[in-house]
Order: structure tokens, then C-alpha cells, then sequence
């Protein structure tokens, strides 16, 4: 067993797995003021619980084996305090499911069932039949969460589906670089395809710059610019991520994907 060590205060929100929710509930409500969309209080809770409980099942379901030597800080942090974040967990969830059930309106319910089985089907497929280090996982991660993101503005009456194909596939490409460079992060020791993975990631930063970048001069949309902004900064974070610890690498590739909080 590890030594324990107590993780940092700037390190609490990360383990608490807290970061998600509050880039979904970021992006969400730009996404509803780029593309005007009717966003009631109860839509935003249900998407930041939701988000949460996801993660914080994934987590524990990660820490059911037995501990691999190495193991990260998060995974860590699950072992130890596993109680602690069950009781979270059912706290969360039934707390999502009174609101989804008697607040949410009827529409974004019956589309959030299909977002539903999707999210049960990644949560019993990759950690259950232990294959979360296979290349699908962050993928499918990367969708469910744009799909989440995306829902109410999907839903929304008289929005043609067509009018936010574009944005939707910038900001799934954009949380892709993101898990695969928190992902890559998280290891203990750093994997022989090291510098392949960093220059993979790279490359698909700078492709999501230059796509955002080509649809954003063509329309001029503040939702392009703030995909290219946090694009540049998880560039910036595979260029010099020596400089940094791994677990501030890990907090900082969120923080540069709150970047519509500068375009209030």
C-alpha cells in the first residue's frame, strides 16, 4: 500500500471529480446563448448531477480490482475514501433523478433515454469487463459528453438539428484532446509510445485549431472562437507539459476549457 499523502487543496476539485460538471455547465449555457436556446434551472442542474454521477461511478468502478502499483492519484484517492464517494454518489443520483423526474421537462426527457442507455452501456462495458485502456473508450467518452452538452439545444422547437452539426463536432474533438491528454497524464510512468501519443495529441489540437478557425471566419460565431481558444491552450499544455506536474497538467487541461467564460 502507498504511503498516504494528502493531495493538495488545488487538487480537491479534480478528485472530487467536480471539474466535469462545471465545464459541461459552461459550455452548455454559452451553447444557449450562441444558438438561442430556451435553458431552464432545471435543465443546468440535471447536466452538472448527471456529468458528476457519471463520474464518480466510473471512478469507483475503476477501484473495484485490486490496486496495480503506480496508480494514479484519482484512482488512488477512490481506494481510499471509497465509502465516502459511494454515499456521494447515491446522494447525487437520487438527488438527479427527483429533478429529472418532476422538473425536467417532457421533451428532454424522452430524448435523454437514448443518452441514457448510452451512458449505461459505457459504464458496463469498459470498467466492468476491465477494458478502459482500450482505444474506444475516450471516444465514446468524448460523445456521450458532447451529447449531454448538447441535449436541450438539440431539443429545443424550431432549431433544425443541421445548425449545430458543426459546433457539436469542434467541441467533441476538443474534449477528445482533452481526455486523451488528462488520460495520458494520469499514468505513473510514462508508456513507451510516449512522444507518439504527445505528437498524436498535438496534431489533433491543431486540426480542431484549424477547423474551428475555418468555420468561425466563415460565420463569424463566438462559439468557434472559444474552441480555438481552449484548442491553443491544450497545445500550449503538450508543448510544455514538462515544465508541470502531471496532476497540474490534469487541472489545467480543464481550466482551458472554461474559455466562454471570457466571451460574457
Amino acid at each position: 500500500m502507498p504511503p498516504r499523502v494528502r493531495p493538495p487543496v488545488w487538487l480537491w476539485f479534480n478528485l472530487l471529480s467536480l471539474d466535469a460538471p462545471l465545464v459541461a455547465l459552461v459550455w452548455q449555457d454559452f451553447l444557449a446563448r450562441c444558438y438561442p436556446t430556451v435553458l431552464h434551472p432545471s435543465g443546468r442542474l440535471v447536466l452538472g448531477l448527471t456529468v458528476w454521477a457519471i463520474y464518480l461511478a466510473d471512478r469507483l468502478l475503476d477501484v473495484r480490482h485490486p490496486a496495480t502499483l503506480g496508480e494514479s492519484i484519482r484512482h488512488r484517492f477512490y481506494r481510499r475514501h471509497h465509502v465516502f464517494a459511494r454515499t456521494l454518489l447515491v446522494t447525487v443520483v437520487a438527488t438527479d433523478l427527483l429533478l429529472t423526474c418532476f422538473w425536467l421537462r417532457p421533451a428532454v426527457l424522452d430524448n435523454g433515454l437514448l443518452l441514457t442507455a448510452g451512458v449505461i452501456t459505457y459504464l458496463g462495458i469498459f470498467p466492468l469487463r476491465r477494458w478502459g485502456a482500450t482505444a474506444w473508450k475516450k471516444p465514446l467518452a468524448a460523445l456521450l459528453f458532447t451529447a449531454g452538452t448538447f441535449l436541450i439545444a438539440w431539443t429545443g422547437a424550431g432549431r433544425s438539428v443541421r445548425d449545430l452539426v458543426w459546433p457539436a463536432v469542434a467541441f467533441c474533438a476538443l474534449c477528445l484532446g482533452n481526455l486523451l491528454m488528462i488520460g495520458h497524464w494520469s499514468q505513473a510512468a510514462p508508456s513507451r509510445l510516449f512522444t507518439f501519443h504527445r505528437a498524436w495529441i498535438s496534431v489533433l489540437c491543431i486540426s480542431v485549431l484549424f477547423l474551428a478557425g475555418c468555420i468561425a471566419a466563415a460565420f463569424g460565431a463566438s462559439w468557434f472562437t472559444a474552441v480555438i481558444c481552449s484548442a491553443a491552450g491544450l497545445c500550449a499544455l503538450a508543448r510544455w507539459d514538462r515544465k508541470l506536474s502531471p496532476a497540474a497538467c490534469c487541472v489545467l487541461a480543464d481550466v482551458v476549457l472554461l474559455t466562454p467564460l471570457l466571451f460574457r
